[in-house]
């Protein structure tokens, strides 16, 4: 490991310390694409105290009396006598002492017996029990409004106030984890960034910005989200709608009105296909399925909690795996009305295009897999004596019993996106997807396009045709309600 070249070891983005004290900068160097911190910063930014042993080949940490014995180019070091493993082994160079920077929470954390909390992502080290919450921004531009989400984890506490010419969001926290996305093209927020206190982030309104509303909502004690909904003047005359593809028949959307929440559809659960390593369909430019499912039911979940007041959930948030039966699952324990499961397509034959709806298939006869639905119940004995009839629904025929109310939910998506998007020769079919077969709920699967026809690879990836699928499947959840409830 000696005699390291230049292109091995480098200045790397340094840490932020956050401390209830105030915030500092530790250095970090990138040592074989590892994040190193020297022990002479941390002496000086801990107190902690080092001495070597150039025989022995190694280095004793002192803090708060505690020892934590290092060994040169050892992955396990010595703390009070127990032993941890690092990700990386402490190095010295140029006669200095280098340890990777998870030696922070691993090793440094238990001898001076306070809290380090190492966050890579955001190059941020929280010393002690501090409020620094995940809070993940996103804009979703439509047409009419612009909506500023912030993803919040754990959920806490938020205040939106008013300042000429911006907002001041802020969170009840002592700092923030704060991811900001770039701005797409818009006139409702020309910026968002940290502000003036460590527990507030600052919206800078564009021109066309006369008004706002916030909605929040808390999935459960871990997480929530705040929407500020950024809204035009009453008599601001909204820009052209974006063209509709070549192929499709021309933009027909009405202005869908504020809505209070109704008590037949409630709940709705969307489910962007695909994640992590699971890519799904890729076009041949690089477009992939998972990025172009989660933009469109984000756009979707800020149209129906802003214009419908339902309670929407994603059963993935971010870019993570999850298995088709957990997708199913996700709907039922939040009890949704609807679940939509969004997916984009892909053919060997690059000429075939058009977005298709499908609902379950349900494998036997329909009527004897509903039959199956129906009759499964159980007798439970009742606190207090007596007893209730309970249904036990099995996993392969939940779905079983809504197939009816499914097959019409398909048809009026299928009707919402036609005026909008191309679709294709069958746009409207059955199939056996997994992801809808434990679904007690009405579910039906859009596969919004090909991503192997190279002319829908483009408007799959463009901002104008995801918002035409979300303002077709908005529409289609609106005339569905209405079933529902008549």
């Amino acid at each position: 490991m000696a005699g390291l070249s230049m292109q091995t070891m480098a200045q790397a983005p340094s840490m932020t310390v956050v401390a209830r004290d105030g915030r500092r900068p530790l250095a970090v160097t990138s040592i074989n694409n590892q994040d190193y911190v020297s022990v002479d910063d941390i002496n000086a930014a801990f107190g902690t105290t080092a001495r070597e042993d150039r025989l022995a080949g190694g280095l004793t940490i002192t803090a708060r009396g505690r020892s934590i014995v290092l060994t040169e180019n050892q992955n396990v070091v010595s703390v009070a006598g127990r032993l941890t493993t690092l990700p990386a082994p402490p190095l010295r160079r140029d006669g200095r002492w280098y340890v990777p920077a998870d030696f922070l929470p691993r090793a440094l954390s238990s001898a001076l017996d306070v809290r380090l909390d190492w966050r890579r992502s955001a190059r941020l080290l929280i010393v002690g029990d501090l409020r620094v919450p995940r809070v993940v921004a996103r804009v979703d531009a439509g047409t009419t409004n612009v909506a500023v989400t912030f993803e919040l984890t754990p959920f806490t506490d938020t205040r939106v106030n008013p300042q000429p010419g911006r907002l001041i969001v802020q969170f009840d926290a002592d700092a923030l984890d704060l991811s900001i996305p770039l701005l797409p093209s818009q006139t409702f927020v020309t910026g968002i960034a940290p502000g003036d206190t460590a527990n507030t982030i600052a919206m800078t309104l564009g021109p066309r910005t006369a008004s706002h509303r916030v909605t929040t909502t808390q999935a459960d004690a871990g997480t929530g989200r705040i929407t500020i909904d950024l809204l035009p003047a009453t008599t601001d005359t909204a820009p052209a709608p974006a063209p509709a593809p070549p192929s499709a028949a021309p933009d027909t959307r009405l202005v869908i009105p504020t809505l209070g929440p109704s008590t037949g559809l409630r709940t709705v659960v969307i489910d962007p296909g695909h994640g992590g390593e699971e890519l799904g369909a890729q076009g041949a430019s690089g477009t992939l399925e998972k990025e172009v499912t989660l933009s469109v039911a984000r756009r979707l979940r800020t149209l129906i909690e802003s214009r419908l007041g339902l309670k929407v959930f994603l059963t993935r948030e971010d870019d993570r795996a999850m298995s088709l039966d957990d997708r199913s699952a996700f709907a039922n324990n939040h009890h949704a009305d609807v679940f939509l499961s969004i997916h984009a397509n892909t053919a060997v034959r690059p000429a075939l295009k058009g977005a298709e709806v499908y609902y379950l298939t349900v494998e036997r006869a329909d009527a004897e897999a509903r039959r199956r639905a129906d009759e499964n119940a159980t007798t439970l004995p009742a606190l207090g004596g007596g007893s209730r009839a309970i249904d036990l629904i099995l996993w392969e025929t939940a779905q079983a019993r809504h197939l009816e109310q499914s097959a019409t939910l398909a048809g009026m998506i299928e009707q919402a996106l036609r005026p909008r998007v191309e679709m294709s020769p069958r746009a409207i079919q059955q199939a056996p997807f997994r992801v809808l077969v434990g679904a007690n709920m009405p579910a039906a699967l859009v596969e919004i396009g090909y991503l192997s026809n190279a002319e829908q690879e483009t408007q799959l990836a463009s901002a104008s045709y995801q918002d035409h699928v979300a303002q077709a499947l908005l529409e289609a959840l609106m005339k569905f309600r209405e079933f529902i409830e008549h």
